[in-house]
């Protein structure tokens, strides 16, 4: 049972950027993203089934999507999620 446990302290990689950063950046990236596919919020909503409301809000900051939210989104324009690792800091 101990070799199942895993030891955070050796595991742990100090990231670069803080989850606030982290959040502001996929903003840009998801409006960004949205933009060069040529889809206004409401085009992107009709496609997701997500309101246009819930779009804006995830847009401006007032909403974190949830990941069903995501996918649901994303799903229908053929794109998805993935879990990534991240840049150790320097």
């Amino acid at each position: 049972m101990c070799g199942d446990i895993m030891d955070y302290d050796i595991n742990y990689i100090e990231t670069t950027y803080n989850p606030e950063e982290l959040n502001e950046i996929f903003i840009k990236e998801f409006i960004s993203f949205r933009k060069e596919n040529n889809l206004t919020q409401e085009l992107f909503s009709r496609y997701s089934k997500v309101t246009r409301t819930k779009i804006a809000r995830i847009e401006n900051g007032s909403s974190s999507p949830t990941i069903k939210s995501m996918l649901s989104i994303l799903g229908p324009i053929g794109y998805t999620l993935k879990i990534e690792k991240v840049a150790k800091r320097k």
